[in-house]
């Protein structure tokens, strides 16, 4: 096996050798032609011998590095949490078997090439003996979900997918959690100064549960590539190698619905005549406090729109979920991996196996791309706010049966701009000035969202010509806030012609500000405080199309924003001991007993590209839970 040096240095490799030592690790495999060589910070560079043994290690490092979240995640997968650990897992329980995933996962993993089964079957395997050579490194009560099959990976990928990331604002009717998000920049060679394409790949997610991504570097003969995928998932999902990369952001795309349906007669009303669910019983296994097992039984029930997830007296409401029967995901993942120029990797883009993701790509050709990927339902009528909304289930007009082909979609192939970015926004504002219109697609195809953070995006690049990597990082690391350098000359020209002492003291803090919200940045808590305040109805010039990137701006009443900037200076003052605290004394990075100051904050809410989330912790003190993970 050739391995490059470059990738590991003599100080690493004696400290990977000194950890080996102490610790006894032995690798098991299926020959000694396949190794793993972990590095100093926890990422596997896994060297196989072939792809079958590729999966053997990548389940094998995975378990190395998470097994107890993995074997909760797949005991939820199975619907059998419950039984394992108790009642709090009972919700999820009975949505895995209101959706029948079992049995899905049955057919998807039947569907599967003989090379995907054996894949998978390696996948588990690898789990599994790890586990038989580690078993007293996993917790007692998550042993008994061993041992783990293929149709665990396929349970746990179908839940993550589409009942979490897809489905899960309409299973819950509320929004997804606020860290679900993601950067990214393309940049052409005529905008970029060393000539070559640049790629930048930033997802954002909590750090915590399925969320968690597994980072390596994984190679056997023909195939090599760097880059993470979801905890407990065969396949790394944003990524590079030698000739081309890609990220993905989650995109504003319906592709899950929720439908009131009226009751009658035990039925339900559709085109004006009654229709009986079709349903399903089910016993449920439940742990008690005392350690005993009881048997819950439970009917669930189905209408043409698909699993009933709630119920009252007159009315049930249902989910209808897009590409839940897709069967090639792992395979376009591959492929994608195993592409070397576009023409390779567009070929597999057009499996449309992958139900949703943006998709922003770069290559050593020079190629940039935007693709609005996902299994968008081809509907009759209706906007995006429409099927955003809760649907009329009693007309079987809305009751979509297919799904947009890849050229239907969205998608922009070097664009004259010289750029491409993403921040979750619509597709139509993935470059500048825009070039895609969203009146030449469905009105139900995406939103018309264009926030302040893909706001601060496009104007950090729009004018730079001749863009470095020094530069990219700088764009990455960014911490200042859009609504500061949209809206602070307008709050301190308003306490020039409102004048306050307070305000006064305030705006003296917020003139020495820089906008940023380093960790030892002043006068960013204060902002953010009185930003906090601020609604969209005080804006003198709403958001608009026709000046994308600089609306919405100034202040409609001076009066009243002086007054919440009153406000603001003394609930940071009573709150925190002072006006002009330091952004990271409030702000921390903790785990345990370590906190450090934190950088960063809610993307789309201050226009910060540097995304962190936080939430509150004793002290008044907030510690970042979501945001930036990989890069």
């Amino acid at each position: 096996m050739n391995l490059k040096p470059t990738y590991f240095n003599a100080e690493l490799i004696s400290l990977l050798v000194i950890l080996n030592l102490l610790s006894g690790f032995t690798f098991c495999q299926p020959n000694h032609q396949t190794e793993i060589l972990w590095d100093n910070y926890g990422v596997p560079h896994i060297y196989a011998a072939s792809e079958q043994e590729l999966f053997y290690a990548y389940g094998y490092a995975q378990m190395n590095n998470h097994a107890d979240l993995i074997l909760k995640l797949y005991g939820q997968a199975r619907g059998r949490g419950a039984e394992y650990w108790g009642t709090e897992f009972l919700n999820t329980d009975k949505t895995v078997h209101l959706f029948e995933l079992t049995e899905k996962s049955e057919v998807l993993y039947k569907k599967q090439s003989p090379e995907i089964q054996n894949c998978l079957n390696a996948f588990a395997k690898g789990m599994n003996d790890w586990a038989n050579v580690n078993r007293g490194l996993i917790t007692e009560k998550y042993r008994q979900v061993l041992p783990l099959t293929a149709n665990d990976v396929l349970l746990h990928t179908l839940r993550i997918i589409y009942l979490e990331f897809i489905a899960g604002e309409d299973l819950q009717t509320i929004a997804r959690q606020a860290g679900n998000g993601s950067n990214a920049i393309a940049v052409a060679p005529f905008k970029s100064s060393s000539k070559n394409a640049l790629l930048l790949i930033n997802p954002h997610l909590p750090w915590y549960d399925y969320y968690i991504w597994f980072e390596s570097h994984l190679n056997f003969p023909g195939y090599s590539i760097y880059g993470v995928g979801l905890v407990g998932t065969p396949s790394v999902s944003q990524a590079f190698n030698k000739n081309l990369g890609w990220a993905h952001t989650i995109n504003p795309i319906d592709i899950s619905d929720r439908y009131e349906l009226t009751l009658k007669d035990d039925g339900y009303i559709l085109d004006g005549k009654k229709h009986d669910f079709k349903t399903k019983k089910t016993e449920i296994k439940v742990k008690q406090q005392d350690g005993t097992v009881t048997s819950e039984k439970y009917e669930f029930r189905y209408s043409e729109h698909g699993p009933v997830v709630a119920q009252n007296t007159s009315k049930a409401y249902a989910v209808r979920i897009a590409g839940i029967e897709n069967t090639g995901l792992i395979d376009e993942y591959l492929k994608m991996g195993k592409a070397q120029n576009f023409k390779e990797f567009e070929g597999a883009l057009k499996m449309m196996q992958i139900p949703m993701f943006n998709i922003i790509y770069a290559d050593n050709a020079g190629n940039i791309f935007y693709f609005f990927n996902g299994n968008v339902p081809v509907r009759n009528e209706g906007d995006f706010g429409f099927w955003k909304g809760t649907i009329d289930g009693s007309l079987s007009k809305y009751i979509w049966n297919s799904t947009h082909s890849y050229n239907d979609l969205p998608k922009l192939l070097n664009p004259p701009t010289g750029f491409i970015q993403n921040c979750n926004d619509a597709p139509w504002s993935c470059t500048y000035p825009f070039v895609l219109n969203p009146e030449d697609f469905p009105a139900y195809m995406s939103s018309k969202s264009f926030t302040l953070r893909p706001q601060r995006a496009v104007n950090m690049i729009k004018d730079n010509k001749a863009i470095t990597f020094d530069n990219l990082i700088e764009y990455k690391l960014d911490t200042q806030m859009e609504a500061a350098r949209r809206f602070l000359d307008d709050l301190l020209k308003a306490v020039e012609n409102q004048p306050d002492l307070l305000a006064k003291q305030a705006a003296a803090i917020l003139k020495k500000w820089d906008m940023k919200t380093d960790n030892t940045s002043r006068g960013a808590v204060l902002f953010a405080t009185w930003w906090d305040m601020v609604k969209s109805e005080m804006f003198l010039i709403p958001w608009n199309q026709a000046e994308p990137v600089s609306t919405p701006d100034g202040l409609k009443d001076e009066k009243l924003a002086v007054a919440l900037l009153v406000k603001a200076f003394q609930e940071t003052t009573k709150k925190y001991g002072s006006p002009d605290v330091e952004w990271g004394e409030i702000h921390r990075f903790a785990a345990g007993n370590v906190s450090f100051p934190a950088n960063g904050g809610p993307g789309d809410h201050y226009g910060l590209f540097r995304t962190i989330y936080y939430t509150d912790i004793p002290g008044n003190k907030k510690a970042a839970v979501a945001g930036e993970t990989f890069i």
